[in-house]
């Protein structure tokens, strides 16, 4: 479940406030979260310092991602465990944030989990990620999730705006609708979501080569293991990249409905009655595919749906 950031941050003080704050939180969102911002407030939370002043406390330590290859080294973790055992220098309390914790790797990972079940006194670990599926799941299962909702919509990718042309094209009103026009908007549709595939394929292999060239010889870290944590975490994306897409679609239906209302349309003619069923057939292909049912088949279906309708006089 997700919360605002206003909701979380409640319901953490009153945890705080009755002695029930765990000492370990993973705290996740998509893009436009603010993740960091509320890892700071909280942490100022707990060190009772104002959240602007919190990275200038002495209790309060971070690591994030800085080498070329955007890792969380082990040399990091090593620094931040020293900090944190350390006797806190004002007041009885301290706070470790490790910032982008899907970048960490396998090494660095693994040497933390003992920091994770054998807290120091009076410490509180946060970890931040826009991509929980990508960390192990023995850092995941020793952390409390807190998920907050995006304050702000992500950008909008080149694929979406590439779908968002094509649009006017695929539903005018002089446009085919039927079966070859419904595989023609499939074929596109999984062409951009092949893009995405392929782009995370490459990605996993640059990775996955590079963490061996740097660590193969000094860590026995199950790679396999670690090319299916990365490949979860592509598919993750892959899944919100497809979710996008068909917010592409539905807001193009959500346009059309407006500027009927802008012209003086009113909600009974025939026009919105078919916009308003083509978003129907849109939410039940979403549905579909949520549900697991294979993309290939749930798309040309899906899809075939949504032309018949839009195309119903």
């Amino acid at each position: 479940m997700a919360f605002a950031r206003e909701e979380a941050y409640r319901l953490l003080e009153k945890a705080l406030l009755e002695g029930r704050l765990g000492h370990a939180y993973l705290i996740s969102g998509a893009q436009g979260s603010g993740v960091d911002g509320f890892a700071n407030e909280l942490a100022a939370l707990f060190l009772e310092s104002g959240s602007l002043q919190v990275e200038g406390h002495p209790d309060f330590h971070v690591i994030a991602p800085g080498s070329k290859s955007r890792r969380l080294l082990i040399e990091q973790i090593r620094e931040l465990e020293e900090s944190i055992h350390r006797t806190p220098e004002k007041g009885p309390r301290k706070v470790a944030v490790v910032r982008d914790a899907d970048r960490l790797m396998p090494q660095a990972a693994n040497a933390f989990l003992k920091t994770l079940e054998e807290p120091p006194a009076g410490s509180l670990l946060l970890l931040t990620t826009e991509l929980p599926e990508a960390l192990l799941e023995t850092i995941r299962s020793r952390c409390i999730s807190v998920v907050l909702h995006s304050s702000t919509p992500p950008p909008i990718s080149s694929r979406e705006e590439r779908l968002a042309a094509a649009m006017p094209r695929l539903f005018g009103s002089e446009s085919r609708t039927d079966a070859t026009a419904a595989f023609g908007l499939t074929r596109i549709f999984r062409d951009l979501l092949d893009e995405v595939r392929e782009e995370a394929a490459e990605r996993i292999k640059e990775d996955l080569s590079a963490e061996k060239s740097r660590f193969g010889k000094t860590t026995d870290s199950d790679w396999e293991e670690r090319e299916e944590t990365l490949k979860a975490s592509s598919e993750s994306e892959v899944l919100q990249e497809r979710s996008r897409l068909l917010g592409v679609i539905a807001a193009h239906f959500g346009s059309a409905l407006r500027k009927l209302h802008v012209d003086g349309h009113t909600t009974g003619t025939a026009e919105t009655r078919r916009l308003l069923l083509s978003l129907e057939a849109l939410e039940r292909l979403r549905t579909s595919l949520e549900r697991g049912v294979q993309e290939g088949l749930a798309l040309e279906a899906g899809f075939l749906e949504l032309m018949i309708t839009f195309g119903a006089e």
